[in-house]
């Protein structure tokens, strides 16, 4: 009854908290990195395709199923990307904050498309996508430039 998607996402998570294992072994030090950062990619991107999908076998189920039906996998979805931001913020880990931030906004935009492409008009979903992604990449760009930013000691 899992699809692929469900079953990487079970992987996945798996695989990121094996990593936190690794660390404590000396011999298995050097993978601890690896292991966490592909077992989050596995972990976000499954939820991102199962989000769109769910756990359909076949074509035709999913092609029946509502956007209501889907809901609980992008549901789901946001709650482990906040969660990961909300984990990074608090332990200091800027991968896991990375990650969270990263796919919470690929599930915002992912269910912008999902709901508006077919009800607006084309003109103005494109003139809202492009207004949020020119304020998001201002404000990416104004902290960018806040951590990059000469200190007064380097005058």
């Amino acid at each position: 009854g899992m699809n692929y998607p469900l079953r990487f996402v079970l992987f996945g998570a798996l695989m990121t908290l094996g990593a936190h294992y690794l660390k404590h072994y000396e011999r298995f030090k050097p993978f601890h990195y690896t292991t966490f950062v592909m077992g989050l990619l596995y972990l976000f991107n499954a939820l991102w395709i199962l989000s769109i999908f769910g756990n359909y076998g076949d074509i035709m189920s999913w092609y029946r199923a509502s956007h209501i039906e889907l809901f609980h996998w992008s549901f789901l979805f946001a709650l482990v990307a906040i969660g990961s931001f909300v984990y990074g913020l608090k332990y200091d880990d800027a991968t896991t904050r990375g990650f969270g931030l990263v796919f919470l906004f690929i599930n915002l935009y992912t269910r912008f498309f999902e709901f508006f492409w077919n009800e607006l008009h084309k003109g103005i979903f494109f003139s809202i996508l492009a207004l949020s992604l020119w304020y998001v990449g201002t404000k990416a760009e104004t902290i960018w430039n806040l951590k990059i930013a000469p200190s007064s000691k380097d005058s």
